[in-house]
């Protein structure tokens, strides 16, 4: 059999399962005519970057001082090209708001290029969360001076402690709401049912 040496050429931008088709290059039988040799792209996962078409999404933690002062960080590009991410001055990073709307921020044009268009390329999109300080991490006196130099410092409440329960907060997950109070076992209520307990109906003859 004759041996060849098929170049494969992966151009920019091609995508997860795309296919590269040699035509009429599979092997050949008697009186039948020669296949084609199919390879298909497959994506390696990226330590750093995820893709979706042609953006690219990296995930970074902040500290709440860099959310709040200002950051710059060093990414290195998958074309080997460092690029550095710096916030605009006054620029504020906010907390992750919840799983199905993160806090997303985008550098332009530093996603994939695209294929057939290599020069147009997608986004970059980066994907924040802030790492606030622990419980008993700041002192006293960091507290002081946070509270002089952020805005909207929490306002001192006059009222009687002997008359008054002061209450503290404790961790909890929202999954847990509804279930709280003794475990019953009275199926009587039902809380879709537009009529309450102990209410009483009337009808009229």
């Amino acid at each position: 059999k004759e041996r060849k040496i098929l170049e494969v050429l992966v151009e920019k931008g091609m995508k997860h399962n795309q296919k590269i088709t040699f035509r009429g290059m599979a092997d050949e039988k008697p009186n039948m005519e020669a296949g084609d040799v199919n390879f298909i792209i497959q994506e390696k996962e990226h330590d750093l970057f995820k893709r979706k078409g042609a953006d690219l999404l990296i995930t970074k933690t902040l500290s709440l001082n860099e959310a709040l002062c200002g950051f710059e960080w060093i990414v290195k590009h998958l074309d080997g090209r460092e690029i550095a991410i710096k916030s605009k001055p006054g620029e504020v990073i906010k907390p992750e708001q919840s799983s199905s709307a993160p806090f997303v921020k985008i550098v332009p044009n530093e996603g994939m290029p695209s294929h057939g268009n290599p020069f147009v390329k997608g986004n970059l999109y980066v994907l924040f969360r802030v790492e606030f300080p622990s419980d008993g991490e700041l002192n006293a006196k960091a507290i002081k001076e946070l509270k002089k130099v952020l805005p909207n410092p929490a306002m001192d409440v006059s009222y009687d402690e002997e008359e008054v329960e002061v209450c503290h907060l404790e961790q909890a997950d929202v999954k847990n709401f509804g279930k709280g109070g003794a475990a019953s076992n009275d199926n009587n209520y039902d809380s879709d049912d537009d009529e309450g307990p102990g209410q009483v109906q009337c009808q009229q003859s």
